[in-house]
């Protein structure tokens, strides 16, 4: 699939890129890096992003390229949507905006039936989608140069939690070793995409204080409401490397953050040391993932999907919620 997706990719002259709303270091890197990668060839390229773009990302390379906008419906030769499979995941405009493309193409590292586009490329045993385009950029002979090798590595080092994974394989390792030859500075990265602010400092503290262990104390779980954020000044993306925090604690299989949505309902991070496949539980509740990190939508307060949640969890780990 891999020189299929290659080969869709040098067919077509105009292109939009689009991943999912809110977007990570792994959908910006894999937007940015394939907008870098095929611009070198002469294409033109329409990038498209749903939702602001975390402070710790606003150096990558091309940034400014990014449009909330979508261009006419019989503009491009060819769509891509990056790093999820799920057109209604890429936001409203690219939801009304991708069936009406004329061919469509998906390239994705998460786990989930993918019955959507023409051209589809979902392999989750990649750590990332990065990943993904930076091997198929080097076995189709595209040039990388330094901007793309900088987009791209931020997806992989951000994905694989700065390589410390259990994705990373060897040849995570290869590729990023690669990617810092072509131009990646990854002290100059690190120092941005791991940098950080009063507020995000603050909410985290606020969530650290109110986290439970439950389930034998083999479950971590926090919540976290639209006032926390509003009352000390943070936005949703300072909350994006907390749940990793909690899995790290001592005894706990499982974490869980529950953050409350403007428009209603939860946003639900979870993830896991191995033992329990937090992906398939994701799946099975509408979201998506792999094994050891997902998440999931749900239309209720923070109290319901809680209770339900840990109660799922305790089952899943034979302990009592």
């Amino acid at each position: 699939m891999m020189a299929r997706m290659a080969e869709e990719l040098g067919r077509a002259g105009k292109v939009l890129l689009a991943a999912h709303r809110d977007p990570d270091g792994d959908a910006l890197g894999a937007t940015l890096g394939l907008m870098h990668l095929l611009q070198a060839q002469g294409k033109e390229v329409f990038a498209h992003s749903a939702g602001p773009v975390p402070a710790e990302y606003e150096f990558m390379p091309g940034l400014d390229r990014l449009s909330p906008a979508m261009p006419a419906p019989d503009w491009p030769d060819l769509a891509v949507l990056l790093d999820c499979h799920d057109p209604e995941r890429a936001g409203a405009a690219a939801a009304d905006f991708l069936p009406r493309t004329r061919r469509i193409a998906v390239v994705d590292h998460h786990l989930g039936r993918a019955d959507f586009g023409q051209a589809v490329w979902v392999e989750p045993d990649y750590a990332a989608t990065c990943e993904m385009l930076g091997f198929m950029a080097g076995e189709a002979g595209w040039a990388i140069g330094p901007e793309a090798a900088t987009c791209l590595f931020v997806g992989v080092q951000t994905d694989t939690g700065r390589f410390s994974y259990s994705n990373a394989r060897p040849r995570t390792y290869r590729l990023g070793a690669e990617l810092v030859e072509l131009g990646a500075d990854p002290w100059a990265i690190s120092q941005q995409a791991y940098s950080s602010s009063l507020a995000r400092l603050k909410i985290m503290g606020r969530v650290f204080a109110g986290l439970k262990l439950v389930a034998g104390e083999r479950v971590a779980l926090a919540k976290v409401a639209q006032a926390d954020l509003a009352e000390l000044g943070a936005v949703s993306s300072d909350l994006d490397r907390v749940v990793e925090e909690l899995r790290a604690i001592r005894g706990v299989e499982v974490a869980l953050l529950i953050k409350e949505l403007k428009g209603g309902g939860v946003k639900v991070s979870l993830r896991s040391r191995g033992r329990v496949d937090v992906g398939s539980l994701a799946i099975g509740l509408g979201g998506g993932g792999h094994k050891n990190a997902a998440g999931v939508r749900l239309e209720s307060g923070m109290d319901e999907a809680e209770a339900r949640l840990a109660g799922l969890l305790a089952r899943g780990l034979g302990e009592k919620a």
